[in-house]
């Protein structure tokens, strides 16, 4: 991955950049798409690919986790195979669901245990 910054503007410090990534690129400031458990909902995948056009859309790990599930996505050979995505996918860190989900978490120092929303089994999650 690579990330260059293209331009700076000194009156209000707002900046423009590219990443680069085995995916392609992404022009900075980006909006990103939200696919939460490995779909933009609402929105067909041809629209998605053809009309909106993203350079990157977003995944929330702590949904993957639960559906699909990582072992489903290890065994279709990673999420942008399961979904058919040639390009850039970033997942977040799951860090907003501890907060979020407080009432179904419990935090301790190694991790944080989640009772998922799903089906009330217990998770760990750690950094």
């Amino acid at each position: 991955m690579k990330f260059d910054l293209l331009t700076t503007d000194i009156n209000s410090k707002a900046r423009a950049g590219e990443i680069t990534t085995d995916h392609g690129k992404i022009e900075t400031p980006i909006f990103m798409p939200v696919g939460t458990i490995a779909t933009v909902k609402g929105v067909h995948q041809r629209e998605l690919k053809e009309e909106i056009n993203p350079d990157i859309i977003l995944g929330n790990t702590y949904h993957l986790y639960l559906r699909p599930q990582t072992d489903i996505l290890r065994k279709a050979g990673g999420i942008h195979k399961f979904m058919n995505w040639d390009r850039n996918i970033l997942t977040d860190s799951g860090g907003y669901q501890v907060y979020s989900l407080s009432a179904n978490r419990k935090i301790k120092e190694e991790g944080v245990k989640f009772k998922s929303h799903i089906d009330g089994s217990y998770h760990f999650f750690t950094p």
